[in-house]
């Protein structure tokens, strides 16, 4: 039971001194906020949180306005920091200042080449040499990959492989080769010298035939006399000897047309049965 100016929680205040601070000489709460516990502080802060007062918070919980208030606090502090600590951003321009350096026999070994590669790779910029007999190991491994990259990408100019280019150019002669022959087993290709000789004789027969002209227009036409034959005669082999000299550009039908205005040819057109 409690009389009139007591509270149920077993401390007595005076009702016309409490106004929601207990006075000095009273139970001070305060020597028992450590002894709260963290369920109740959480019924607290969810409390105020809803949108109370620190006042109302104290009285339904029976715990001091200052306990309260620190909770709450504490609570939104908490809430406002980050999560982690901001860190400086790492620049990918930053360098250490003892950068890793490596020997030749040691890059040598580590990239797989010989020392002289090494020193090839130096004159064409592949390698970073800082030093006697000191390499950058960073710096040279990643200009050596690229250089990789570059000739696996067909990029590598005056720097790839003169042998894959051997290699690549043999391929495609023998792939040429191949086509050509299969051409020629379908009889879409005729051989040179075949061509040559066809055409040498049909050079010939058309030879024989304008050669023959003469002596058939001697014989349709009696009225002309020998010099009208021979001016014939003449006339034609100067147009055949033009025609020679003007088509046969590689010399092929030279026995053809060098014999356009032979004195046999006559007899020739005879032995071949032209007329």
């Amino acid at each position: 039971m409690t009389g009139a100016g007591e509270r149920d929680c077993g401390i007595s205040v005076s009702a016309n001194s409490y106004r929601g601070i207990p006075p000095p000489f009273e139970w001070n709460r305060n020597h028992m906020a450590k002894g709260y516990s963290d369920e109740l502080r959480q019924q607290v802060i969810a409390f105020i949180e809803e949108g109370h007062t620190v006042r109302q918070a104290a009285e339904k919980f029976n715990v001091s306005p200052s306990f309260a208030a620190k909770s709450h606090k504490k609570h939104v502090d908490q809430a406002a920091q980050p999560l982690l600590p901001e860190q400086d951003p790492v620049e990918d321009d930053e360098q250490p200042e003892n950068a890793a350096e490596i020997t030749a026999a040691d890059l040598a070994e580590i990239l797989g080449v010989s020392k002289r590669a090494i020193s090839d790779y130096v004159e064409r910029g592949i390698i970073v040499k800082t030093g006697r007999n000191r390499f950058d190991l960073r710096k040279s491994v990643q200009l050596y990959c690229e250089h990789l990259r570059g000739i696996a990408a067909g990029r590598g100019g005056d720097n790839v492989d003169a042998l894959a280019t051997e290699r690549a150019r043999l391929a495609r002669e023998q792939a040429d080769q191949a086509a050509m022959r299969n051409a020629a087993m379908r009889k879409e290709l005729v051989p040179i010298a075949e061509v040559r000789n066809e055409w040498v004789s049909i050079a010939r027969r058309v030879r024989n035939v304008m050669m023959a002209v003469p002596s058939r227009c001697r014989q349709m036409l009696p009225h002309l006399t020998t010099f009208d034959v021979d001016l014939i005669d003449e006339e034609i082999r100067t147009a055949l000897t033009e025609l020679g000299e003007k088509d046969d550009d590689d010399g092929s039908g030279d026995h053809a047309a060098g014999s356009l205005g032979s004195p046999d040819a006559a007899t020739e057109t005879e032995a071949l049965g032209v007329d």
